[in-house]
């Protein structure tokens, strides 16, 4: 993994093997970053888990091929005093059908580029509302 990171902008480049979810959490972790939204990312993976939350728990689908990344969406925030790269995806098959949803797990197949916008006024942290662990929003001071 390679990454350059600022107050305005975080750009990661993963290479073959590397886990996406891991690696933001590492470069959050060790830029002192406890919130951020991910404005996207490209490339390809493999080894992906899509979770279906169905009010009780998440319903997990593996998929062990190659895909194109074509759309990633979130957050990272902190869930039970760690960070908690909360991530979205769609993803195109060879013959360009998509999958997507909640990304539990991908890892980078050859390359994968990301970006992240570190939240310096806002701060996001998850707690349970009776249903799951909801975002909470707050306002640094």
């Amino acid at each position: 993994m390679r990454y350059a990171a600022t107050s305005e902008i975080v750009a990661i480049r993963l290479s073959e093997g590397e886990d996406v979810r891991s690696c933001i959490a590492q470069v959050c972790e060790e830029n002192n970053i406890d919130s951020a939204v991910v404005v996207g990312g490209v490339g390809m993976l493999r080894d992906v888990t899509f979770g279906w939350f169905n009010g009780n728990e998440y319903v997990t689908k593996e998929y062990g091929e190659v895909f194109e990344l074509l759309a990633l969406s979130g957050n990272v925030s902190i869930k039970d005093q760690a960070l908690y790269p909360h991530l979205h995806g769609a993803l195109s098959k060879p013959d360009h059908s998509v999958v997507g949803g909640h990304l539990l797990r991908a890892v980078a197949d050859h390359n994968v580029e990301l970006f992240l916008k570190p939240l310096n006024t806002i701060s996001l942290a998850r707690k349970f509302d009776g249903w799951f662990d909801a975002i909470l929003p707050l306002k640094r001071e």
